[in-house]
């Protein structure tokens, strides 16, 4: 872990949270694309439930599919984003799969699980009900 300086013109309680924020940062990966888009809004529903819970557990998480809605639809190309998300993993310390159907046969999961491991990043999958993570390839 890299040890930063504290931003000491925070206020206390918020000085007390950013101590708390000093694990590893954990890339989201989850599938989105679907051809029923209530399917694709479940699956973004669950990313984003995820990512708040492990927020609230004090992790430090980039979720590229949480990030990615706040853009607008044609601010970026399909290359730019796989290659934007690629730079963002080459940085993480771990790659994390939310486990919701399909992750085994989705694009992006595929490439970046494939990057992650090129990188030796460690590999797991959270379970989607549970969040119990099982560790896929890595230590």
């Amino acid at each position: 872990m890299t040890t930063v300086p504290l931003p000491s013109f925070l206020p206390v309680d918020a000085l007390d949270e950013f101590r708390k924020f000093d694990g590893p940062l954990i890339y989201l990966a989850a599938p989105l694309g679907h051809p029923d888009p209530s399917v694709q809004q479940e699956r973004f529903d669950s990313v984003n439930r995820y990512c708040g819970y492990l927020i609230r557990q004090h992790n430090l998480v980039f979720s590229p599919l949480s990030f990615g809605a706040s853009l607008d639809e044609d601010a970026i190309s399909n290359s730019a984003w796989y290659a934007l998300g690629l730079q963002m993993l080459s940085r993480c310390d771990e790659l994390r799969i939310l486990g919701l159907d399909g992750w085994q046969d989705s694009v992006g999961v595929t490439l970046e699980t494939r990057y992650a491991r090129q990188l030796r990043i460690p590999v797991s999958v959270a379970d989607p009900s549970t969040y119990e993570v099982k560790l896929l390839h890595g230590s």
